[in-house]
């Protein structure tokens, strides 16, 4: 049993565009990671948020507080990989909204990838058939000469 409702659209999803689908999902993942932590090391300040939503407590995020009290997780945002920790976490948040957008892009970009292909087949399809007309022309003509030279050759007998 899917724990999210969306969770059973998205194995549906995987199973019917399969590598575009894990490519989709890799991209906005991607995007979406990169852009919280460019965010985070510019000096978003995600701790007042977190505190306004009670994430996160004040005591916690003290600079004077002993690390001791302070607990793994605000340790963890104040620490040297913090940025890093951060955009990681907020990511994971943020899967509520990738798996929608995830579900969403799939379809077009499955659209568009088809029709590049079709365009591309199209075009060396048109530039294939009129190499072989030209073919087919020089192969014509290449027979009748070969024809007209045996004739020529044995002559009248």
């Amino acid at each position: 049993m899917p724990m999210f409702k969306s969770e059973g659209k998205v194995r549906e999803l995987f199973r019917k565009y399969g590598k575009t689908a894990l490519a989709t999902h890799l991209t906005v993942y991607t995007v979406s990671f990169s852009g919280l932590y460019v965010a985070i090391e510019n000096h978003f300040d995600p701790k007042s948020l977190l505190i306004k939503y009670g994430l996160l407590s004040d005591k916690e995020v003290k600079d004077d507080a002993d690390p001791k009290e302070r607990g793994w997780f605000s340790n963890l945002l104040t620490g040297p990989s913090s940025s890093l920790a951060l955009a990681f976490l907020c990511n994971k948040a943020l899967m509520p909204v990738r798996a929608p957008l995830t579900l969403g892009l799939t379809p077009m970009v499955a659209r568009a990838l088809q029709q590049r292909a079709a365009t591309a087949a199209g075009a060396a399809a048109s530039k294939g058939s009129s190499t072989s007309v030209s073919t087919t022309t020089a192969t014509s003509q290449a027979r009748s000469a070969q024809i007209k030279d045996r004739a020529s050759s044995k002559g009248p007998q």
